[in-house]
């Protein structure tokens, strides 16, 4: 009993995939059984000095060939390749001279080789065995006399009537331990998959968790840094150096507003644009102290932007903003600022307007001139000013996610 469970233990192979593996073993067991039973069967037609003797020889041989093989190789694929070529040639060399009962043996034979080659090589490999035996059976009820047949049914023997009973019976334990193994290894991949994707899940909520958390102390960090910054302006006597404090404390709170949206929305990738530019015309407005009424509007065919974009642009949009608040409607009691975000394919247009008095942006020596500068460069994109009625800027990007 040890020595029989010893034979069914497949050698090593050259596979590390689990399914690949099972694949392998499942190989070296059916033709450890049928080698056995080609052998029994070979004994039993010299003995009965039966005519198979020639077909089941050769069946031996093949089983024996691909055991051998298995255990050389430590492959497969010859292996399933010898069971097709050798197995459909007995099927249809037995179909247009055997002419056994019904040819039910033969059929039998012919479904378990195609689900063989079918599990192993896949449906594409499979279907095909499958029709080179279907249309070999088609070609023998055409070819083959009915009187042959009935002939041959008459003269049956009872030795070949055994033969065929245990055909049948092998034939069909082979074809359902197949379907068997073909189902268990659906179950563990099942399980497996479940399993996987529980921890995929667990570990993304757990990244999410992390991340948010990162932006969270990223922005409580720059809100710092702004206070910092705020305390040292209000000690500082120079006005001017003061208002350079001020406007480096609004662009860091441009950049803690972004970590501060991450964190506050489920999607971890993208910010939505329009929520952020509403957030950050209130912040802007906010900090500067502004006796006239401005109001904003923002349209976008764009939803969001992810993070890598979404920061320069930030500093973008605050820089246009500052300079509106700044110099556009000291000589006015009301103002508008429109924001429109538009895409054609792989082109996205921004365009930033407003109704002011106009200023000059072309001073190169202005450092909020030189910020929009170097962020649209950053950004691969474009931009042109059209200062009549107020200022207009439009900006050309390609490809911005």
């Amino acid at each position: 009993m040890r020595f029989l469970r010893k034979i069914f233990i497949p050698p090593p192979s050259i596979y590390t995939t689990y399914q690949c593996k099972y694949k392998f073993g499942l190989v070296w067991r059916v033709f450890v059984v049928l080698t056995f039973f080609f052998f029994l069967l070979t004994s039993f037609h010299i003995l009965s000095e039966s005519q198979k003797i020639g077909t089941t020889c050769l069946a031996f041989l093949m089983s024996s060939a691909s055991l051998l093989s298995l255990k050389v190789t430590k492959k497969y694929n010859f292996s399933v390749i010898l069971v097709f070529t050798i197995g459909t040639l007995i099927n249809q060399y037995t179909i247009y001279t055997a002419l056994n009962v019904e040819r039910i043996v033969d059929l039998m034979w012919m479904l378990t080789i195609s689900l063989f080659v079918f599990y192993m090589f896949g449906s594409k490999y499979g279907i095909g065995s499958m029709l080179v035996n279907i249309l070999g059976l088609i070609g023998a009820i055409f070819y083959v006399p009915k009187y042959k047949i009935i002939e041959t049914i008459q003269n049956q023997t009872f030795n070949i009537e055994v033969a065929h009973a245990i055909n049948i019976v092998v034939a069909t334990s082979i074809t359902v331990y197949f379907i068997s193994k073909i189902i268990t290894y659906s179950d563990y991949n099942e399980r497996k998959i479940k399993e996987a994707n529980k921890s995929l899940t667990k570990q993304r909520d757990e990244k999410v968790i992390m991340l948010k958390e990162i932006h969270h102390r990223v922005k409580n960090n720059l809100q710092i840094i702004s206070s910092l910054l705020r305390l040292q302006a209000n000690i500082i006597e120079d006005k001017t150096l003061s208002n350079h404090f001020n406007d480096a404390v609004i662009r860091i709170s441009s950049m803690a507003l972004i970590h501060e949206k991450m964190y506050k929305t489920d999607n971890l990738s993208d910010v939505n644009i329009k929520e952020y530019l509403d957030s950050l015309f209130v912040d802007i407005f906010r900090s500067y102290t502004i006796s006239n009424k401005i109001s904003y509007s923002i349209t976008s065919e764009i939803n969001s932007f992810s993070l890598d974009s979404l920061v320069p642009l930030a500093l973008i949009f605050n820089e246009l903003i500052t300079n509106s608040i700044k110099h556009a409607f000291t000589e006015t009691n009301e103002g508008h600022i429109a924001v429109i975000i538009s895409k054609n394919e792989n082109l996205i247009t921004i365009k930033y307007k407003d109704n002011g008095k106009g200023y000059s942006s072309n001073n190169t020596e202005n450092f909020g001139t030189v910020l929009i500068e170097t962020f649209a460069e950053q950004l691969e994109g474009e931009f042109t000013i059209n200062a009549e009625n107020g200022v207009e800027y439009i900006f050309t990007f390609k490809d911005l996610k």
